[in-house]
């Protein structure tokens, strides 16, 4: 009766996991990470490492804002650098569209004008770091569709219980990479890990990791600190918050954004 009562109770125990796993899908996983993400605006100070293969560091400070907009929750961003001089003034635009490709631009100040990024440049490195313009634009995205999404299974990835989630492009002609995992915090409902995968080759070709200190600002869950790895050049970006000398971070939500800053006329001169 012992060995029978052990081997109903493994098959109870096999079957619970079972139910816990999919008990929920992907695409649920990442219906309920949009739903944490949405804000009505965001705006904070990072600061931007480029480390090459030899370990050397160039350090840039940018300014960032954002908002949504309309009942798709299309994203409007522009980023400014603040430091350093070489960079300083560099501005980049993007909104974000529901049926065909999102507007970038881009003011160089040593250009004096302000430039649209073509689809012939989205491969192209945005301002020598690891995230290309296409990045820029799947990184922002809230459009869930675009990709079908599976859960491979739940794992613990350092202090993190995650979802482990393959997104794979509905259209790989619209996407930089074959296929990309994620691993979501069960907890912060974000990224802490993703894998993306070349879509010629199938090799995995950059890896994001998020580091272990997410906390709530504005009652939002924060990352304060980011690295994207580029495993074909061993080259990296970190992204991270600034913070001020008293330790509070430079990042804010929901505050009152002018929509005249998400303009070209505010990339070329500045002012709104």
């Amino acid at each position: 009766m012992k060995k029978i009562f052990n081997i109903l109770l493994v098959f109870v125990l096999i079957f619970s996991f079972s139910v816990s796993v999919s008990a929920i899908t992907g695409r649920e996983v990442m219906e309920k990470v949009n739903q944490e993400e949405a804000v009505e605006s965001t705006h904070g100070l990072l600061g931007m490492d480029l480390i090459d293969a030899e370990g050397n560091v160039k350090s840039r400070t940018l300014e960032i804002w954002s908002i949504t907009r309309g009942e798709a929750d299309l994203m409007n961003m522009v980023m400014e650098f603040r430091a350093p001089a070489s960079v300083a003034g560099t501005r980049f635009l993007m909104i974000e569209n529901k049926d065909r490709d999102d507007d970038q631009h881009i003011y160089l100040p040593s250009l004096g004008r302000v430039r649209r990024i073509s689809s012939s440049q989205e491969d192209s490195a945005f301002m020598g770091s690891d995230f290309t313009y296409s990045d820029m634009s799947q990184l922002q995205s809230s459009d869930i569709d675009d990709d079908s999404h599976k859960l491979l299974k739940e794992e613990i990835l350092g202090d993190y219980e995650c979802y482990v989630i393959e997104s794979t492009p509905k259209n790989p002609e619209d996407s930089n990479y074959g296929r990309r995992i994620q691993w979501i915090s069960k907890k912060h409902l974000m990224p802490v890990k993703v894998e993306m995968y070349n879509k010629k080759t199938g090799k995995l070709e950059k890896i994001l990791t998020v580091k272990q200190n997410i906390a709530k600002i504005d009652g939002h869950w924060t990352p304060f600190w980011g690295k994207i790895e580029n495993l074909e050049t061993s080259h990296s970006t970190v992204l991270y918050v600034k913070r001020s000398d008293s330790g509070a971070a430079f990042i804010e939500y929901n505050k009152k954004i002018n929509p005249n800053r998400f303009t070209p006329n505010f990339l070329k001169t500045g002012k709104f």
